[in-house]
């Protein structure tokens, strides 16, 4: 094999497990699903309690023991395949890269690489599922509430989309020029001169501040959004009639849980970003440059309630 070993064979090592993968997402849509009934059942219980029909407290507790069971078993599940997973993968780059000559500091690079894809499959993609079901979910149960309610938090999906769309692109050009600079630590390390090592590190913590500032800029704006639309709900609920305190409470619940998944859409955005130019740099050939981006990736500071 040449020495362009790609992110391709990446995918094919995973290919044998996709179906395995698929159980653990669908365990997981599972477990986001019950998590998203909390308020709906709590709600029930808290009119049911207040009525004095305590049978009631039934659908909550229902819900919880479900997703606790769900969720061990997800946890058991996923640990035992990603190892797996992880394993042949990693198995497969060292084995074919060497004996194709590679030097081993790049198949060490391409290894490290391997551990990144694994760790999206295994813990940004549940992630990534969890948002999207938990804000889809909130609305749709919103909108049963209360068509105005729903449709206000709806229309707060637009300005979002707009907001993630412009800071995609700028948080692709801000990791290329974080990466390109950490392709050449090991260089300046080895060098060992003082103004270079200075400098080096100097454009690495100025790459590090745009990064964050770009997403802090980011998340600032959904949330002053969050907080209008919070506003309009309040007003709503303020002239609802006959409403009982049980509806009232899972009504804000909801919200608060789309505000809050909104909140995290910066940091998948970052993630995916991150992910994409790891992945253009190994298809590339660019092993050696990639592997700066995973020693050296943070994750963004969470804001915000959460």
């Amino acid at each position: 094999m040449p020495d362009g070993s790609r992110a391709r064979s990446v995918v094919e090592a995973i290919r044998p497990f996709r179906w395995r993968i698929a159980v653990t997402y669908v365990l997981t849509v599972t477990e986001d699903l019950l998590s998203l009934s909390y308020p709906w059942a709590t709600g029930i219980a808290i009119n049911g309690l207040l009525a004095h029909d305590y049978r009631m407290i039934a659908p909550v507790m229902i819900a919880w023991l479900l997703h606790t069971t769900i969720g061990c078993i997800r946890q058991l599940y996923d640990t035992r395949l990603y190892t797996r997973v992880y394993n042949a993968i990693v198995i497969d780059t060292v084995l074919r890269q060497r004996q194709a000559g590679v030097e081993p500091t790049k198949v060490a690079a391409r290894s490290a690489m391997s551990r990144e894809f694994v760790t999206f499959f295994e813990k940004d993609m549940p992630v990534v599922i969890n948002t999207l079901v938990s804000i889809v979910g909130s609305a749709a149960i919103l909108f049963y509430y209360d068509l105005a309610i729903g449709a206000v938090v709806a229309l707060q999906f637009i300005p979002v989309a707009i907001l993630n769309r412009r800071y995609m692109r700028r948080s692709l050009m801000l990791n290329e020029g974080l990466n390109n600079q950490l392709e050449h630590e090991v260089q300046v390390i080895d060098a060992a001169q003082e103004g270079a090592v200075t400098r080096h590190f100097a454009e690495v913590r100025t790459w590090r501040v745009k990064l964050s500032d770009a997403d802090a800029f980011n998340w600032t704006a959904i949330e002053a959004l969050s907080i209008l639309i919070f506003l309009l709900v309040l007003l709503r609920v303020a002239y609802m009639a006959n409403v009982e305190v049980g509806t009232i409470f899972a009504i804000f619940v909801y919200v608060r849980h789309v505000m809050e998944k909104l909140d995290m859409m910066p940091t998948i955005v970052q993630q995916l970003m991150r992910l994409k130019d790891i992945r253009r740099r190994i298809e590339a050939g660019n092993a050696a440059d990639a592997i700066g981006a995973v020693i050296h990736s943070t994750d963004p500071d969470k804001r915000g309630p959460q």
